[in-house]
């Protein structure tokens, strides 16, 4: 019964991880059309002069994106809502990236259960019983439904400490620039290229900032974008910094020059913070694993002494 059940389970597991395997390869093809599009515009080349099967094929691809992302997309429109800022922080700028994603959403939750039900069904029915199998389903939704968001969350993550990471240093490259002449949207671009192999997302995202600048936007909406995407204090103080130098007239070499030495201490700030909460963090696995085995090693040997004098 046990070895039923477990082959069982075993079964559930692998259809869901198949048909997921099959909707990430899915995602990952329309997401290579979309950048091979893109380049093609960009080098000048039409796009429209492809075969008619292949569009049709596209505006039927767009038209399940549409149908399915309707299931799990919040009816306030990802345009307008703090949805699209979410995919922007995470890096991702697609157009169609709200929509693959809560396409993919929609399918982990109710597509994946569904075929692993069908599937599962005649031999849940005999092993499981139908309590324990709904319940089965009903995990795999819900696992469904957060695992994209869980990538989500781990992508901004990781960009966000990255940018923390980076921000010193770029703070002290810009000063660098400034000082030996180069405007404020000159040093951007000039840094931006400088630090791309050691803090790409960094990189990427003053790149951005520089050309919004030269696109019209002005330089005050640019960098108030930048921190938007970046959601870090760091870049918020700095855009600060930044505008409140253009507006008042200042120095802007002065301004980074004193935002660079506070970024510094508070570097050092935090390394201290993480310094000071290691013995609290290295309290329970001595308590629990050193201390123990430390007794043994010292109190054991008495122990058996005693005991054998009593004896």
């Amino acid at each position: 019964m046990t070895m039923h059940l477990l082959m069982l389970l075993g079964l559930i597991v692998c259809t869901f991880l198949a048909v997921v395997a099959l909707v990430l390869g899915i995602v990952s093809l329309l997401f290579r059309h979309n950048v091979g599009t893109r380049l093609s515009q960009v080098l000048g080349e039409t796009v429209t002069t492809g075969n008619p099967d292949d569009q049709v094929l596209s505006h039927r691809w767009n038209a399940v994106l549409e149908t399915l992302s309707k299931l799990s997309l919040p009816k306030e429109g990802w345009q307008s809502s703090s949805v699209h800022l979410k995919f922007l922080r995470a890096g991702i700028r697609a157009p169609q990236a709200p929509k693959i994603y809560y396409a993919i959403k929609s399918v982990l939750t109710l597509g994946v259960p569904l075929v692993v039900g069908l599937i599962a069904l005649p031999y849940a029915h005999d092993h499981m019983g139908t309590a324990r199998f709904s319940f089965v389903l009903l995990a795999l939704a819900a696992l469904g439904y957060y695992l994209p968001e869980l990538y989500l969350d781990m992508r901004t993550k990781h960009r966000k400490q990255d940018a923390q990471e980076g921000l010193p240093d770029l703070i002290d490259l810009l000063v660098i620039c400034t000082e030996s002449g180069l405007g404020l949207d000159a040093a951007f671009n000039r840094v931006s290229k400088e630090i791309a192999r050691s803090h790409p997302f960094l990189a990427e995202e003053f790149y951005l900032t520089n050309l919004e600048i030269r696109a019209g936007a002005g330089r005050n909406t640019a960098l108030k974008n930048l921190a938007l995407r970046a959601d870090l204090e760091s870049v918020h103080n700095l855009v600060s910094m930044l505008t409140q130098a253009d507006r008042f007239g200042t120095s802007v070499a002065d301004s980074l020059r004193a935002e660079a030495a506070l970024m510094r201490i508070r570097r050092m700030q935090s390394a201290e913070e993480i310094a000071a909460k290691i013995p609290v963090k290295m309290l329970l696995p001595m308590v629990l694993c050193i201390f123990p085995a430390l007794f043994i090693v010292i109190i054991g040997p008495a122990i058996i002494q005693i005991r054998g004098l009593f004896q």
